[in-house]
């Protein structure tokens, strides 16, 4: 019995040193929880801490990474990014900033050859416009700007600003057809002809060039005239020399008189033909590039009474008087042979009008830098719608009276070419019923020099 109540006495000390033993455990465990547990909420606090400073600090630099884009694509090519080297992002903007560095060089290089470009194409002579495949002006020069005005606006349909059917038909043809069209233009600008040529763009749309061909034009009209009057001036003459030797030669018998007065008829002719010839090789001459003067200092007074006592004589003859008004001291650049010429072809012009005033005046003054000469008749005049065209060749103001007299309605054209040659000019002013005056000027082999005035 003692035994078993020692061994119950036992059992209950190892119960108590083992509920003490788990107590002492529990609050051991309890502490450490709760150490853990303050451990846990200040690191907790401390990584929001740093979570929030890394994120506020990665805020600010991609707010300047997109700054930057932003100011890159509003073209400024200046923008920079700064660069710590510490951070994960300083790899990144530094290779932003390289390609802003290369951008902006290249940006720099195409604005340069685009402004070399435009100024390339402004400064041609022909016009040029680049049309969008819709039909709509994609860029023009400022020849084509000056002959369209303000219509040609970019972004405006090509059809709203230009009314030149052949124009629009050439676009279209390169924009529908893909292949250069060729066309004239000749509603553009007033009095002037254009040759047109649109050719497709390998990207779309086309781009147009007219070539001013006014001129061109003109020279061809010109010569196509020139040949017909020169073939009109040698048929008629050419007609009655054939005419009249026909008749000698079939006539067995001919009348002495009627054969003279026939040969009569057919030298008249012959000389005109000659005379014709003679006229076009001096106009050849003068109007040719290779046309060159001996100009030399000579007194206006010594050329004009050269001419004066050189065509005394001529003029003589026909009952019609010359006459002077004198001429100044004043020496002028002339060629003496060629200014002859030009007294001779004004005073033969004026003997065909001076018949009914009987007199021809020749006359000089001194201008500013030039001396002006005059050659007037009294006649009856010319009226005002002759006086721009009386200096082209084979305009007659009289065909009919020109012709008796045997004029070819070159000499004035002559005379014109001479004159220019010289550094002068040229004019006509007349008044119906009161004769005509033929102006032109030499210039002063030493312009005077202006001397300064007395204070």
């Amino acid at each position: 019995m003692t035994r078993n109540l020692f061994a119950k006495l036992l059992g209950l000390f190892v119960a108590l040193v083992a509920v003490q033993a788990l107590t002492a455990v529990a609050l051991e465990y309890s502490a450490v929880q709760h150490a853990s547990l303050w451990a846990a909420i200040v690191a907790a606090v401390l990584a929001a801490i740093v979570a929030a400073w890394v994120s506020m600090s990665l805020s600010g630099r991609l707010k300047q990474v997109a700054g930057f884009a932003r100011r890159v694509a509003e073209g400024d090519w200046s923008a920079r990014l700064e660069t710590d080297g510490e951070t994960g992002l300083a790899a990144v903007e530094a290779a932003l900033n390289r390609t802003a560095d290369r951008l902006g060089h290249e940006f720099t290089e195409l604005e340069s050859s685009r402004h070399t470009l435009a100024v390339m194409l402004d400064s041609m002579q022909e016009a040029v416009v680049a049309i969008t495949p819709e039909g709509t002006v994609r860029w023009s020069n400022a020849v084509m700007q000056r002959i369209a005005g303000a219509l040609l606006a970019p972004g405006r349909p090509l059809v709203h600003s230009v009314r030149d059917p052949e124009l629009l038909a050439c676009v279209r043809g390169a924009l529908e057809r893909k292949e250069l069209c060729v066309g004239r233009a000749s509603l553009l600008a007033p009095g002037r002809v254009y040759e047109v040529n649109a050719a497709p763009l390998p990207s779309g749309g086309a781009l147009v060039v007219l070539h001013d061909v006014t001129s061109i034009e003109a020279a061809q009209k010109s010569r196509r005239e020139f040949v017909a009057n020169v073939s009109h001036e040698l048929r008629t003459p050419l007609t009655s020399i054939q005419g009249y030797v026909e008749t000698l030669i079939e006539d067995p018998n001919p009348n002495p008189e009627t054969t003279r007065e026939f040969l009569g008829i057919i030298l008249k002719n012959a000389s005109r033909m000659n005379r014709l010839t003679v006229d076009l090789l001096a106009l050849a001459g003068v109007e040719s590039p290779d046309y060159k003067l001996s100009l030399q200092p000579v007194r206006a007074s010594m050329l004009l009474n050269d001419a004066f006592d050189y065509l005394s004589g001529i003029v003589g003859d026909s009952g019609v008087t010359l006459q002077t008004t004198g001429a100044p001291d004043a020496q002028v650049m002339a060629d003496s042979y060629a200014m002859h010429q030009v007294f001779g072809n004004l005073t033969e012009n004026a003997l065909k009008y001076a018949q009914s005033g009987k007199r021809i005046s020749f006359g000089a003054r001194l201008l500013a830098s030039e001396v002006q000469f005059t050659i007037q008749d009294f006649g009856p005049g010319i009226a005002s719608e002759h006086i721009e065209r009386i200096f082209e060749r084979f305009y007659r103001v009289d065909k009919a009276r020109s012709r008796e007299s045997g004029g070819t309605g070159l000499g004035l054209a002559i005379v014109k070419h001479i004159v220019q040659a010289h550094g002068g000019r040229i004019w006509c002013e007349s008044e119906l019923g009161h004769g005509a005056s033929f102006h032109f000027t030499l210039p002063l082999a030493q312009p005077p020099v202006a001397r300064p005035t007395a204070a």
